[in-house]
């Protein structure tokens, strides 16, 4: 009768660990909890920062995901038709909130590729951007110029941008009408190549002051 016990305590315990060790194999291969997302931006007219580089710095910015609605209920970066904001507000493309995600970007003077990775929390993000933060600028809504966003030209700038003005005889008059930045949906464990291109030269146009 012992010999009979300690074989059935052998078979169970042979039989646990069958099922142990599949288990701790999973957990070796369990996706992480972030996505990463990498890529270089090429960047135009890089000379210029040696004129602006005492001002500000350069940030690499994720934005949520885009809901339609008047602050503080919208975020993200997206097209705002006319009258979303106040009455007779114009329509536009730009986002209405804050970034979700912002990185500041180390670079030197000269340089004309960024190289950059971003692990961050897997969800749908409205816009991948590069920015020049001016200190120097108080009004939250021109402190920052975006250089660039990604799209679906890689080698093209866009700013993202569709911005109107009314002149004074009530003409409504296209300032920038640039491309949409592309929408990201990041799953757990992604890591994705993301390239494209930006323009310093947009600090000498974007409306500082």
């Amino acid at each position: 009768m012992r010999i009979l016990s300690f074989s059935l305590n052998l078979v169970l315990l042979l039989l646990v660990a069958t099922f142990v060790i599949p288990s701790c194999k999973d957990d070796d291969n369990a996706q992480p909890d972030t996505a990463t997302i990498h890529g270089t931006i090429t960047l135009q007219n890089a000379s210029l920062w040696d004129t602006w580089k005492d001002s500000g710095d350069l940030e690499l910015s994720l934005f949520p995901e885009f809901v339609q609605a008047a602050p503080p209920a919208g975020q993200g970066w997206g097209y705002i038709p006319a009258g979303l904001l106040y009455p007779g507000s114009l329509e536009g493309m730009y986002p209405l909130s804050a970034p979700s995600f912002t990185d500041t970007v180390t670079y030197a003077s000269g340089l004309t590729q960024i190289h950059y990775e971003l692990v961050v929390e897997p969800k749908t993000y409205s816009a991948l951007a590069i920015g020049f933060r001016n200190n120097s600028v108080s009004n939250p809504s021109t402190k920052t110029a975006t250089l660039g966003v990604a799209w679906d030209h890689p080698t093209e700038v866009s700013h993202g941008l569709l911005l109107l003005k009314m002149d004074a005889g009530g003409q409504i008059i296209t300032i920038i009408n640039d491309p949409a930045p592309s929408i990201l949906t990041l799953a757990k464990g992604d890591n994705v190549e993301i390239n494209f291109t930006a323009d310093f030269g947009f600090v000498l146009t974007w409306p500082f002051h």
